[in-house]
């Protein structure tokens, strides 16, 4: 039974018929920055079963959260997608990852996918009022084997660091990090130079632009908050 067939009406209550079942959200986390295909999403959403994976997928889509789509590969794969609404959710994961951060022990364990680290660098965007160049960020996953390597931009916009997929155009710099690493960096404290030594990050070009532009900034802010 829903909250809507007890008779809540309550909007919150509503939408928690549709996402709040373990893994939905998470699901949803994964489509944000792109198509998957439905093996990528059983990598990606550890933990989840093939079956459970399915029931989810379906509920989504009956709910117009997401969607399937074909992609322009030779082969026509198919995969999901989220749709213009289901976007909406990238600013409630925001929020709670937000709200999650200022509790009385915002620790956690585990690790990131490319895609998470991604979006919470977005979450966390901080200002950078003197710009920055464009700068390449290459993420994969290194608990999975053979991972693949994810393509991501980063640049200013209206004065916050903005990060979202895509090849950066002649980039000054280039990061290619495990993202459960590069996630380290930025909000756990570890040391870029600590994460280069063990290899699992790696700065190619103008590393200043890296350490004063990016690296400098998101710990500046989460000292702040």
């Amino acid at each position: 039974m829903t909250y809507a067939h007890h008779g809540d009406a309550c909007r919150a209550a509503n939408a928690l018929d549709l996402v709040g079942d373990r893994w939905t959200l998470i699901v949803v986390r994964e489509l944000l920055l792109g198509p998957k295909r439905f093996a990528d999403l059983q990598e990606s959403v550890r933990g989840i079963t093939p079956a459970v994976l399915s029931d989810r997928l379906r509920s989504l889509r009956q709910a117009g959260i997401i969607d399937q789509v074909t992609l322009t590969d030779l082969a026509r794969t198919r995969a999901y997608a989220v749709t213009e609404w289901g976007r909406g959710l990238e600013s409630v994961l925001a929020s709670l990852g937000r709200w999650y951060t200022s509790g009385p022990d915002p620790r956690t364990s585990g690790g990131m996918t490319p895609d998470a680290m991604v979006l919470a660098m977005r979450t966390m965007a901080p200002p950078v009022p003197e710009g920055l160049p464009s700068t390449a960020l290459r993420l994969y996953d290194a608990r999975q084997p053979d991972p693949p390597v994810r393509e991501y931009r980063l640049t200013t916009v209206d004065g916050l660091l903005d990060v979202r997929p895509g090849v950066a155009v002649d980039p000054v710099a280039t990061v290619t990090a495990d993202s459960t690493a590069w996630s380290e960096v930025l909000f756990g404290g570890l040391p870029l130079t600590d994460a280069e030594r063990a290899g699992t990050v790696r700065v190619e070009g103008d590393r200043d632009t890296v350490v004063l532009g990016v690296v400098r900034h998101y710990l500046t802010a989460a000292a702040l908050s």
